[in-house]
């Protein structure tokens, strides 16, 4: 049953963890009006109607607990290319999918949640855990020496406008002049933007290694979303400085991690990253 209104995805994997997936996407769906769809790849075309038939029994029961309208959809593909590729191309507002974090040779070879985000043109909620509140109004927006930062400036003011709460600034100290340009330079951009709204923020500092920083600040402040940017591609610099999205993503404090990629499109209806 495809949905053809403005959706928030919830990729579903018949497991307890597309349970929290899809409470947080509850809590989105309630506070936008907007609908749920619940997501299932499959390799062949032979399971495509024994997994609607589970699905549609699991959408119902869904949207009779929620009180909200729950569709679903099969597709066939791999969940690396075709996920990001249907909520690109949908009417997808923001995908909710649940991770159990990086396990091995995944450090090295990048996260299955940052596989199957990168290329997508919606943002992505990444969650570990239930809920723990209804809002996300206490959210910790790091700040480090890449472009793809910037692009988190319009989600953060359309998260408080739909919260309220506070927004963290918080971004590394670092020696080389190189970085530290470019991280002043997101600073001011950042900064400029914020002043002329009515968002309560701060700025801190803190160390070099911005994952583990990220995550212990987060604990910190009690926040309940973080918020970061995809890098497009990994660079030099990524493997001078570290990747640090994945090691957010699969933070041990469970904190939801919203995944911007770069250059997110605006979108109309629903909700929007304008902040409007």
């Amino acid at each position: 049953m495809e949905n053809t209104n403005k959706t928030i995805l919830v990729l579903w994997d018949f497991s307890p963890k597309a349970e929290c997936a899809f409470a947080h996407a509850v809590n989105f769906a309630e506070a936008t009006n907007v609908d749920i769809t619940l997501l299932h790849v499959v390799k062949t075309d032979k399971e495509v109607s024994a997994v609607e038939q589970k699905l549609s029994e699991i959408a119902q029961r869904l949207s009779q607990q929620s009180k909200l309208t729950v569709n679903f959809q099969v597709i066939k593909g791999t969940i690396f290319k075709s996920i990001s590729s249907y909520a690109s191309h949908s009417h997808v507002e923001m995908v909710v999918m649940a991770t159990h974090g990086i396990r091995g040779l995944q450090r090295v070879t990048g996260s299955w949640a940052i596989k199957v985000i990168r290329g997508s043109k919606v943002p992505f909620l990444v969650v570990q855990d239930m809920p723990q509140e209804r809002k996300y109004d206490c959210i910790l927006f790091p700040i480090d020496f890449k472009k793809e930062n910037i692009e988190k400036i319009k989600w953060a003011h359309f998260l408080y406008n739909l919260y309220k709460g506070k927004i963290y600034i918080i971004h590394p100290r670092v020696s080389d002049q190189t970085f530290k340009k470019r991280i002043y330079s997101n600073m001011v951009f950042t900064k400029k933007y914020f002043d002329n709204t009515d968002i309560p923020y701060t700025i801190d500092t803190v160390g070099k290694d911005l994952a583990k920083e990220t995550i212990e600040y987060a604990k910190k402040i009690n926040a309940n979303l973080i918020l970061i940017a995809l890098s497009k591609t990994l660079t030099f610099a990524d493997y001078l400085m570290g990747p640090a999205e994945q090691d957010i993503i699969a933070n041990d404090a469970k904190i939801p991690v919203m995944v911007i990629s770069p250059r997110p499109k605006q979108v109309s209806g629903g909700f929007s990253a304008t902040g409007t």
